[in-house]
């Protein structure tokens, strides 16, 4: 579940997400098709409708000079404040280019892996996708 393709540009690990965690037909992030992604990530994500990223091939936002833009700072106030657990973009971001996309995504999964089952936490809702257990009230698992 954990792995690159999952990381959307803005630094966002998809893999996380609620409707990539459904079991049936789950979107495969940002980087993937759009056949079971949200409306919004599709047509109303600005950071995957960006021209400029498009245009100049950036795979992550931080390459644009214009980092970090309106767009991936929505994303950053939303995920840090307004779901149950606490996501950084622009930390992800940081992280990856200090450790590397490999060391990250060992981060990833010992952050989000439930400790009771394994199933991935989402952050959305702070349930484990395999098992059900809470972690909303916890920001550290």
């Amino acid at each position: 579940m954990f792995n690159a393709n999952m990381i959307a540009p803005c630094g966002l690990d998809c893999s996380i997400c609620k409707r990539a965690l459904t079991e049936t037909s789950p979107c495969a992030g940002c980087r993937g098709p759009n056949d079971n992604k949200p409306e919004f990530c599709t047509s109303g994500c600005g950071i995957i409708l960006c021209e400029k990223r498009k245009m100049n091939g950036y795979s992550f936002c931080d390459e644009c000079p214009d980092f970090p833009c309106a767009d991936v700072m929505e994303k950053e106030t939303r995920y840090r404040s307004e779901y149950p657990l606490c996501e950084s973009p622009l930390e992800n971001l940081q992280i990856i280019r200090e450790v590397g996309m490999a060391t990250f995504l060992e981060r990833e999964r010992k952050k989000w892996n439930c400790s009771s089952c394994g199933g991935v936490i989402c952050v959305h809702t702070g349930m484990c996708s395999g098992c059900g257990r809470q972690y909303a009230n916890q920001m550290n698992h």
